[in-house]
């Protein structure tokens, strides 16, 4: 299957944070979300893992991506890089794909700098 996401982000070098960010921002992810309430998305929040000090929220650029990633939530959301870094805490990160060799991890001073953009 297709995933127009990660070819894109294929083609941007690993140390272009803000390019691959342009990317994601516009992409639809699927969130891991613990959920209090199954028939309630809103009623949880994001998976989050902690790492060297910092907070990261899991997403992935498909759902089939999920598989080796070990979660207890059977819960997803599809938001887009935009709503996903809209809708955590300040300070946390972005993980994406994580378990795979081309996941990337997106610090909350790229988020926060591409948020600040006009148009952005």
């Amino acid at each position: 299957m297709a995933n127009p996401t990660l070819d894109a982000l294929h083609a941007i070098d690993a140390a272009d944070h803000a390019g691959a960010w342009g990317i994601v921002r516009d992409a639809e992810l699927v969130v891991p979300a613990v959920v209090e309430d199954p028939r309630d998305p809103g009623s949880g929040r994001f998976l989050v893992l902690p790492h060297k000090g910092m907070q990261l929220v899991v997403a992935f650029t498909a759902t089939s991506r999920i598989g080796g990633f070990a979660t207890r939530t059977r819960r997803h959301l599809k938001l887009t890089g935009a709503e996903l870094a809209a809708g955590i805490p300040a300070g946390h990160a972005i993980v994406l794909d994580p378990g795979h060799d081309d996941g990337r991890v997106f610090l909350p001073e790229v988020i926060a700098a591409d948020a600040a953009e006009p148009g952005a």
